[in-house]
C-alpha cells in the first residue's frame, strides 16, 4: 500500500500540481491509514473494505482528533482509493458507501477595522530592522485576502506599483490578479526602498532562488511560519488577548468587502476559491451582523 501511495502523491505533484505542503498533508494523512491498516493485518489495497473503513473512522475519533480533521484525513483516504479504482488496481473502490463526519461551520473571526488601525499605530511608532516589511506584509494580506503561502510565494517582479496590482499562484498553481489599494502600496514602497535592500544584504547565496518580495532578517525568502510569526506579533496586544493569524485577515477582508456591498462572485474570484459554497460562509457573517444591527437600532426589537 506504502508503493501506491507513493504513485499517488507523484500524481498529485506531476499531474494535480499541488503545492509541497498540501502534499505534506496527504503524506501525513495517508501515512496514518496505512499505520493502522498494518496494525489491523492488511497491507494490500485490494484487501481494505467498508467495515476497515469504519474502524478507522472510530479509531480517529477514539483519538479525540477534531471533526474538521477527521474529515479531512477521510477525504484523504477516500480521494487514494478513487484514483487506485481509476487506475484499475481495485475492481471496486471501498470508500463509495463511507460517510465522513460532517464538518462544523463555524463563523470565522474577524477584526474590526479599528482594531487594525489600533495595531498599525502602535507598530508605526516602534522602531526595530523589519518594522517597514512588517507593516506592509499585514496592510498586503488584508489588501488582498490572500493565503498564507500565496504571499511567502510572491516574486519582486509579481507586484506591479504602477498599475497597482499583485499576480498571485494559488492552489493547484491558479494564477489570479488582485488589485491592491494605495495605502498597502505606499507601506510596500517604504519597505521596498529604505528596509529591504538592508535585508537582502544579508544573503548569504544559501538561501532560495528567486527574487522574493519579503524577506527574513538573513536576506532569504520569509517562510509561512515567519508569516505568521509577524502577523501575531503585530497584533499581540489586542483588546480581550484575541489570536490574530493570516487566515484572519483573509476573513476580515472577505468579510468588509462584502459588508460594504461586493457581489459573492467578485469575492469569490479575489479570493481564489473555486466553489462559490466556500465563499458563502461570509454571507452568514454578515448576515449575523446585520441582525445585531437590527436589534440594537430598530425601536420595536
Amino acid at each position: 500500500m506504502r508503493e501506491k501511495m507513493e504513485g499517488y502523491l507523484r500524481h498529485l505533484g506531476a499531474e494535480r500540481r499541488l503545492s509541497p505542503q498540501t502534499l505534506r498533508a496527504y503524506r501525513s494523512d495517508l501515512e496514518l491509514f496505512i499505520e493502522f491498516c498494518r496494525r489491523q493485518g492488511v497491507e494490500d489495497p485490494a484487501r481494505v473494505d467498508l467495515r476497515l473503513l469504519r474502524r478507522y473512522l472510530a479509531y480517529l475519533q477514539t483519538r479525540g482528533f477534531a471533526r474538521t480533521t477527521i474529515a479531512r484525513r477521510t477525504a484523504a483516504v477516500r480521494s487514494f482509493f478513487r484514483y487506485l479504482a481509476k487506475k484499475g488496481n481495485l475492481s471496486a473502490d471501498p470508500t463509495l458507501a463511507l460517510s465522513p463526519p460532517r464538518r462544523e461551520r463555524r463563523l470565522p473571526r474577524i477584526l474590526s477595522l479599528r482594531e487594525i488601525e489600533e495595531a498599525e499605530s502602535r507598530c508605526g511608532l516602534q522602531v526595530y530592522r523589519t518594522s517597514l516589511r512588517d507593516m506592509a506584509l499585514v496592510e498586503l494580506l488584508y489588501a488582498t485576502g490572500m493565503r498564507v503561502s500565496e504571499l511567502a510565494g510572491l516574486e519582486v517582479k509579481d507586484l506591479d506599483m504602477r498599475r497597482g496590482e499583485v499576480r498571485v499562484l494559488g492552489k493547484g498553481r491558479k494564477e489570479r490578479i488582485i488589485p491592491v489599494h494605495q495605502a498597502a502600496l505606499q507601506l510596500l514602497r517604504a519597505y521596498m526602498e529604505k528596509e529591504r535592500p538592508i535585508l537582502a544584504a544579508n544573503r548569504d547565496g544559501t538561501g532560495a532562488a528567486g527574487d522574493p518580495l519579503f524577506l527574513s532578517v538573513r536576506g532569504g525568502r520569509l517562510s509561512d511560519r515567519g508569516v505568521r510569526r509577524v502577523v501575531e506579533r503585530f497584533f499581540r496586544n489586542l483588546e480581550g488577548g484575541k489570536r490574530v493569524s493570516p487566515h484572519t485577515l483573509r476573513h476580515t477582508f472577505a468579510t468588509h468587502l462584502l459588508q460594504g456591498g461586493a457581489d459573492l462572485r467578485s469575492v469569490q474570484e479575489l479570493l481564489g476559491h473555486v466553489d462559490l459554497s466556500t465563499t458563502q460562509i461570509y454571507t452568514q457573517l454578515s448576515r449575523k451582523k446585520l441582525k445585531e444591527a437590527f436589534f440594537q437600532a430598530h425601536p420595536r426589537a
